[in-house]
């Protein structure tokens, strides 16, 4: 069985080689399963291209694109694996994941998507903080994501009949693909930390606090106006990206 893992990537070299070597590494546990890692560069500036041309075990083009979500779709397109998944430049696997990922895959013939537990970690301070998935619902998922986007891999057939991720978002576009899956596909949990997301002050998510939740909020209410997406953006806009940050800096000592 082959993984396809796709990272998108801009100015990230700072984080890209040891997100690169994750890869390897929880690869060469995953044996006798084939994995290919394809990195789509948005025309980084800061040495990435090097950085990638000095490597003979990815896959690589650098070149503008629209954002996230459309080098996203552009690594889909261009993957021929059996299971899909994305790991952005600043994440990581633990070593593991990929064995247990798609061993999980070959017991559970009907499973569409594995998921399991993650880790936040700030910065470089090594300090993880593991984050359990195990009270995600599908059918909760228009209220609450307890995913952890670089712990979550999925079947080709999902992606043949769901297609990619929504081009038109900068922020949410994989709760978007979460809940436009929902209870139409079976999801499958292992109770393992198996990937690493990395907070820190250069990520999109971090700089624009605000401006991602008011996109959550938007993209949860395209079908009727609710309060509770709205109410959520108002309080992270007023106080709670304060308090956040607070947090992140409070971990990263």
């Amino acid at each position: 069985m082959k993984l396809s893992v796709v990272t998108p990537s801009l100015n990230q070299a700072r984080y890209l080689g040891e997100c690169l070597d994750s890869v390897r590494r929880a690869a060469a546990q995953a044996m006798p399963h084939e994995v290919e890692h394809i990195v789509i560069d948005g025309g980084s500036t800061d040495g990435t291209v090097d950085l990638l041309a000095a490597r003979g075990d990815v896959r690589w083009i650098s070149e503008k694109d629209t954002g996230q979500s459309n080098a996203i779709n552009k690594g889909l397109a261009m993957a021929g694996g059996d299971i899909l998944t994305y790991l952005c430049a600043d994440d990581l696997y633990e070593p593991d994941a990929v064995r247990a990922a798609m061993q999980a895959f070959v017991q559970d013939l009907q499973a569409d998507l594995v998921y399991g537990d993650f880790y936040f970690v700030e910065g470089d301070s090594g300090r993880k903080r593991r984050k359990s998935a195990a009270s995600f619902r599908p059918e909760s998922l228009p209220n609450d994501n307890p995913l952890g986007q670089p712990a979550i891999w999925w079947r080709r057939r999902v992606y043949e009949k769901f297609g990619g991720f929504d081009e038109s978002l900068h922020f949410c576009m994989d709760h978007e693909y979460w809940l436009r899956l929902g209870t139409n596909v079976r999801w499958h949990y292992i109770p393992e930390a198996l990937a690493v997301s990395r907070l820190h002050a250069d990520a999109k998510t971090s700089r624009q606090l605000a401006a991602m939740w008011r996109e959550t909020a938007r993209m949860l209410t395209r079908d009727g106006w609710r309060l509770r997406p709205w109410w959520n953006a108002f309080a992270m806009a007023a106080w709670g990206r304060h308090y956040y940050l607070l947090k992140r800096r409070w971990f990263a000592r």
